[in-house]
């Protein structure tokens, strides 16, 4: 019974840690270790469910993505689970993200695109027709498209239009008055953005997204590891 003991003050506390809201705003920045703590966090703030029921499925996501090659395994079944739990969600933002996970069931299993690639468009789509002015919704199905074969209508070149409205969204959305509203999107936005400028060999676009994303975000983790050593191999 000791360690128990031990451990479940540590738990208590996090609920009494300030900026739970915030930090969830930027759990895409955040390092692996640090989402499954705000996991912890989340779990036991009192908040009401509804409130908490988009963070929740962000988490799972971000940490599903996060996991496909180190673990597929425990990826799959996190996909799994949060697709039973959220598949019906009325709530436009959480459509955007069950779409994403389909995205990523595809990967685990090509040849369910026949069935999944149309379901997850469909959600997008319903997503974007209630909510059209979410960067959140635009980007993740922008990352969709980068992700799917060219073949099929995919790739950077065919992202790109998305990414460049989901910046343009970012820019222009105002911070929610309720504190438990979805407030990410501008620096991601960026952040793939300049991605898919450097996979569609646009270099000087993407320098320029890069110094936009920076100037918000000196510390920007993607940039840093994702745009910048593959802008520089293509400059070569």
């Amino acid at each position: 019974m000791r360690p128990l003991l031990l451990v479940l003050p540590a738990v208590l506390c996090f609920a009494q840690e300030p900026g739970l809201p915030a930090q969830l705003a930027r759990l895409q920045r955040l390092p692996t270790e640090e989402l499954r703590a705000l996991q912890a966090r989340l779990a036991v703030d009192p908040a009401p469910a509804e409130k908490k029921a988009y963070h929740e499925l962000h988490l799972a996501y971000a940490l599903a993505s996060r996991s496909t090659q180190d673990d597929p395994k425990g990826s799959k079944a996190l996909v799994e689970r949060s697709l039973k739990t959220f598949e019906n969600t009325p709530d436009p933002e959480s459509k955007a993200l069950v779409a994403a996970f389909l995205g990523l069931k595809i990967g685990f299993s090509p040849m369910s695109a026949m069935t999944l690639s149309g379901r997850a468009s469909r959600l997008f789509e319903e997503a974007l027709a209630k909510q059209p002015a979410s960067p959140r919704i635009a980007l993740l199905q922008a990352v969709q498209i980068l992700h799917t074969p060219a073949f099929v209508g995919g790739g950077a070149k065919a992202a790109l239009p998305l990414m460049e409205k989901a910046v343009k969204l970012g820019e222009q959305e105002t911070a929610p008055t309720d504190p438990w509203a979805p407030a990410w999107g501008r620096i991601e936005s960026l952040n793939w953005l300049a991605y898919t400028q450097v996979e569609a060999d646009l270099l000087p676009e993407a320098r320029r997204t890069v110094d936009l994303a920076l100037a918000l975000d000196p510390n920007n983790a993607f940039i840093a590891r994702m745009v910048q050593p593959r802008l520089q191999a293509k400059a070569k």
